[in-house]
């Protein structure tokens, strides 16, 4: 199961199990009908297994749209407990009722989101920005390790130039979010 982290999070979104606009779908205590109580059920499953700077949940709400999100600093999803901890929780935010063919479908598109980002990177003069891996992920060590300096001009042009190819999936508070956690 995939879900998108919102990147504090570019980098990092897309990690698999780790938040959606709408976790539901828990295992356990929390109820799939009440999303923020499953967010914040994975968010102590993963601080139990391991991965203690896990945060906590964004809640929102407004008239009619309540929104659920968990954002990430990319440092801490490179990590083996991270990995580890992702599989342990993973039954506890499922997809809001879709197939394995629904869920597979979304993890492709927001896969292609990734690589049209990754493509206008190139184009736009930050020509070593790698492509998302296997799992459709852009993890911050890989970014570095491709020879991107992200805290260059060049590439926060280029990011502001090419985020309108994601269609709001990455922002550039995201981008800068991610950024900032990394020295």
């Amino acid at each position: 199961m995939t879900k998108r982290i919102f990147l504090a999070l570019l980098f990092a979104p897309i990690v698999a199990g780790c938040g959606s606009n709408k976790p539901t779908a828990p295992t356990g205590a929390a109820s799939s009908n009440n999303p923020a109580a499953s967010a914040y059920a994975y968010s102590r499953c993963m601080r139990s297994h391991g991965v203690s700077n896990f945060p906590d949940p964004k809640v929102s709400a407004s008239a009619g749209h309540a929104s659920v999100a968990i954002a990430v600093n990319p440092s801490i999803t490179g990590s083996p407990k991270f990995d580890s901890a992702q599989k342990a929780c993973q039954g506890i935010l499922g997809g809001p009722g879709l197939s394995q063919s629904q869920e597979r479908a979304q993890q492709q598109a927001h896969a292609r989101i990734l690589l049209a980002f990754a493509r206008c990177l190139r184009t736009n003069h930050v020509g070593d920005f790698p492509d998302p891996n296997a799992q459709g992920q852009l993890p911050l060590p890989s970014v570095i390790a491709a020879g991107v300096d992200i805290h260059s001009r060049q590439f926060l042009d280029a990011a502001r130039a090419c985020v309108g190819v994601t269609h709001g999936e990455i922002t550039m508070a995201q981008i800068q979010a991610g950024i900032k956690g990394q020295p």
